[in-house]
């Protein structure tokens, strides 16, 4: 018979050696940039949702809290619901095509997704949650070719790097209540009911950088360069709340459980808050020296520190789940959410440049899972998650010929599961998640964004008898 731990062990290195190799492949990439569009507007957006494997492989649906196995970075009392102490972490790769008109580029770039950190006592209904988690980036690479009578051939390029990231703490407490239901002659005593409150404050961070060169071929004239910088900078706070209704539970005259219909509900609310933005341009000319392009001649140089207003924002989900006899699991759940930028599209103004403008963020999601029944000799079984989202970006596009407006709309479609770790006695998990997407406005020729992501993760928990944060009795 093998030995549990050193099963265990083999595992643990295996899986630890698969996630530092998969993550220096993202790194290989463009680090922690996520967002390959031109138009996340210097680090503001189209950021892309939570970059968590069991979120994002449902649709991006964080209002509600889908298991009691994953942390939710977004909804602040998700935390109270883990059933014990939980750390997660996860990457993300992702393969991207970019086409405007009749030209196209692509690229793979990958980075770190969601880390987080759930302390609290085992079932326990309270919980301190931190983390790190990117939200958007400026993370793009295009080129032309062109000529001109007077300069002959011109390359022209732009790319974008960087972006914001946001940090997070926050407490979290639930409060349960009990309902006798009948069992034959007798009765049992079940959990029907609860809510779950949270508070979080983060911190977003990060420097949206902007890089445009004008190449000109015939070595008589210079190029030029110029590099706009947004280091941005906000603070605020963010409420959320779940509940749970169990609308019918059957148990046998044994007292065996049969069966329940469970109805879940949620909501976050973040008021508006200030962002604060060190900007920076500078415009110079350039040579190539050794291969190398590099500064002889600054033209101009801008620098301030601007402050605009980022909107409140609020998701409401709801959803439905149904628990069988033998561990089987069907759930089907639904997310909105809204944010209006178009409040704050004198404020952010100077964060939008090009013919577009800010419009009103809004966002739907629809996601299932499906958790097989447990199987003679098989406890261990994986849960299997879909979804769809389709949003509208704030980013406004202008037509070719300046008279029509069409916002940047973005539908996705996702699938992913996770699995419990083979040789381990915790609740510890591998998730797997993937989604393909397009980003596109009813102008075709103008701007179409499509790409492929596939995210991995862990999730941590300690066994029962080797609780963290818990004193040992004995040793």
């Amino acid at each position: 018979m093998p030995d549990p731990k050193r099963a265990f062990s083999s595992l643990f290195k295996g899986s630890a050696l698969a996630f530092v190799f998969l993550l220096g492949q993202g790194l290989h990439g463009w680090a922690q940039e996520t967002d390959f569009s031109p138009f996340a507007r210097f680090g503001l957006g189209t950021s892309q949702g939570n970059l968590a494997p069991s979120l994002a492989s449902m649709g991006g649906i964080t209002s509600i809290s889908a298991s009691n196995l994953a942390v939710n970075a977004d909804q602040p009392a998700a935390a109270a619901g883990l059933a014990n102490p939980t750390f997660q972490g996860s990457i993300h790769l992702q393969g991207m095509q970019l086409s405007e008109g009749d030209s196209t580029t692509n690229a793979l770039t990958g980075g770190p997704g969601n880390f987080g950190l759930v302390v609290k006592q085992p079932r326990s209904l309270s919980a301190l949650q931190l983390g790190l988690t990117p939200m958007t980036s400026k993370s793009f690479g295009v080129s032309r070719t062109l000529t001109d009578t007077t300069l002959g051939s011109i390359a022209e390029s732009y790319n974008g790097s960087g972006g914001l990231a946001r940090a997070y703490v926050g407490l979290a407490h639930g409060w349960r209540g009990r309902t006798w239901l009948n069992a034959g002659a007798d009765s049992v005593l079940i959990t029907s009911r609860g809510m779950d409150v949270g508070f979080q404050v983060d911190h977003w961070f990060g420097d949206a950088v902007q890089t445009s060169i004008l190449d000109i071929q015939d070595l008589t004239f210079r190029d030029v360069r110029t590099v706009v910088s947004s280091r941005h900078r906000a603070t605020g706070w963010v409420f959320g709340a779940e509940a749970f209704q169990v609308l019918r539970a059957r148990y046998d005259e044994f007292k065996q459980f049969r069966g329940s219909w469970t109805l879940r509900a949620g909501a976050t609310w973040s008021p508006a808050r200030t962002l604060h933005t060190d900007y920076s341009r500078l415009v110079e000319s350039t040579l190539v020296v050794n291969n190398v392009v590099t500064g002889i001649d600054t033209s101009a140089f801008d620098e301030a520190v601007l402050q605009g207003s980022v909107p409140q924002k609020w998701t409401l989900g709801g959803g439905l789940q149904w628990d069988g006899a033998r561990g089987n699991r069907w759930g089907l759940f639904v997310d909105h959410s809204s944010q209006a930028w178009s409040e704050s599209a004198t404020a952010l103004d100077h964060l939008m440049d090009g013919s577009a403008s800010w419009g009103d963020a809004v966002s739907t999601a629809f996601g299932v899972l499906w958790t097989p029944g447990r199987k003679p000799g098989k406890i261990v079984r994986p849960t299997y998650r879909a979804g769809f989202r389709q949003s509208t970006l704030p980013v406004v596009l202008t037509s070719a010929d300046g008279t029509e407006t069409s916002p940047l709309q973005e539908w996705r479609v996702s699938w992913g599961m996770n699995a419990p770790l083979k040789g381990s006695r915790s609740a510890s998990q591998l998730h797997f998640g993937m989604d393909v997407g397009q980003r596109s406005t009813s102008f075709e020729s103008i701007h179409r964004e499509t790409n492929l992501r596939v995210h991995l993760g862990v999730t941590l928990t300690p066994f029962a008898k080797n609780l963290w944060l818990t004193p040992r009795l004995y040793d």
